[in-house]
């Protein structure tokens, strides 16, 4: 089969299948999230997908083939463990990654585990690395032989495709949708000088329409029409927001290596040191 038709199915059934799963994981699971008792549509799109478990899938799929033969020989357990590692590893990557992109580039926190130990700047910690071995795990037992019969279903039966391409026309106008929303939050964010916590601002819109008495929209939730998107950062900016540290022009002179390099190399070290000894003379000779 087509390996571009077997990347677009994995990437499709990833996303919605993660969808699901985080979903019923911050409602009833996540020991933050399922104290507000909300349902809460995970992620910053409209639709019912996630970009990074499609991605996570297509990742464990090209893993799930790999075996190291040393190892498998003697201890095929020992082996099993090593790629629930390797799997597990390669998944907390592409959350670092992706967490670390939308943070500095677009100034938007689309997770917070920064109330949770051991993490590194919110974006990963221990407990979810743990997740992602325990996933891993259950995808390499359970669901790679699964998804290899899907694969081997879909090859025989190549009209099913067209549902294929029918989800990633509805994905790619959402792209766009949400693109623009994106640029919007930035717009805001780069003005007062924050990055967002795109759940909490999810969560304050959720308030605001229980206050407004608005309908609420599960899929659209980020949409309201008793306020706008700039009276909402006025007011509450602090419930959604941390302040963001952006050095001045001086502190980027200061703090870049080629002007500490010239600081400490030995013909300016001479130069300060002459003109100590030359005010240290100079003070003798008044006294």
């Amino acid at each position: 089969m087509n390996k571009l038709l077997v990347l677009l199915f994995l990437f499709s059934s990833g996303s919605v299948t993660g969808w699901v799963i985080e979903l019923f994981f911050r409602r009833f699971l996540d020991p933050v999230e399922r104290k507000k008792k909300k349902w809460v549509n995970p992620g910053f799109f409209v639709g019912p997908y996630l970009p990074i478990y499609g991605s996570g899938l297509i990742i464990l799929y090209l893993l799930g083939h790999i075996s190291i033969p040393a190892l498998g020989a003697v201890h095929p357990l020992l082996e099993k463990l090593v790629i629930f590692v390797i799997m597990a590893a390669c998944m907390t990557l592409i959350e670092f990654i992706t967490g670390i992109i939308f943070i500095n580039h677009l100034h938007l926190q689309l997770w917070d585990y920064s109330s949770y130990w051991g993490n590194i700047k919110g974006v990963i910690c221990p407990l979810f690395s743990l997740f992602w071995y325990a996933l891993a795990a259950f995808y390499y037992l359970v669901l790679h032989p699964q998804v290899l019969d899907a694969l081997d279903w879909l090859s025989r039966n190549l009209a099913f495709s067209f549902f294929i391409g029918f989800f990633y026309g509805i994905f790619f106008l959402d792209i766009v949708y949400s693109f623009q929303l994106m640029v919007k939050i930035k717009k805001l964010a780069d003005e007062y000088n924050v990055v967002v916590k795109y759940n909490a601002y999810k969560s304050k819109l959720i308030d605001i329409r229980m206050e407004a008495k608005e309908r609420s929209y599960f899929f659209f939730s980020s949409r309201l029409s008793s306020i706008s998107p700039r009276e909402v950062f006025d007011r509450y900016r602090e419930n959604f927001s941390v302040k963001r540290m952006v050095m001045t022009p001086i502190q980027k002179i200061a703090d870049s290596k080629p002007v500490q390099k010239i600081a400490d190399s030995k013909p300016v070290q001479k130069i300060a040191d002459s003109k100590t000894v030359q005010k240290v003379t100079e003070k003798v000779k008044r006294d």
